[in-house]
């Protein structure tokens, strides 16, 4: 006959291992896994006012991955879909909607690992 409190034990651990498919929480500073590579042009607003917004081309490229499958979501891990791609590089034109301090995250399709994150930043202002 089991132990109950085996049981309980068991069935917790199964529990707290099921809870963590959410996605990756957000990134706290910019940063690229090695062979991940990702860039804004601009990088910046043109001028020094935080609700510019301004069209940016963001591109990307991941070396190591057999067959890469990513993602670039707008915000947090989870938000809205800008861009998805199968190829190793890509690159895609924003919207006149980027602003200072809009985050770009990109991730791995399949396992949902954050790649890559970068924040469009303001100019240095005078």
């Amino acid at each position: 006959m089991r132990h109950p409190l085996a049981l309980l034990v068991l069935a917790s651990t199964f529990a707290l291992a099921a809870c963590h498919n959410g996605p990756e929480p957000m990134p706290t500073q910019a940063f690229a896994k090695p062979g991940v590579t990702m860039k804004l042009d601009p990088p910046a607003a043109p001028d020094c006012k935080p609700n510019t917004t301004y069209i940016a081309t963001l591109s990307w490229s991941v070396d190591g991955m057999s067959t890469p499958k990513t993602d670039v979501r707008i915000g947090a891990p989870d938000g809205q879909l800008f861009a998805r791609s199968n190829d190793r590089s890509y690159h895609a034109e924003t919207g006149n909607w980027v602003k200072p301090g809009l985050w770009f995250v990109l991730s791995d399709r399949k396992s949902g690992e954050i790649l890559a994150a970068l924040q469009a930043g303001p100019k240095p202002c005078p």
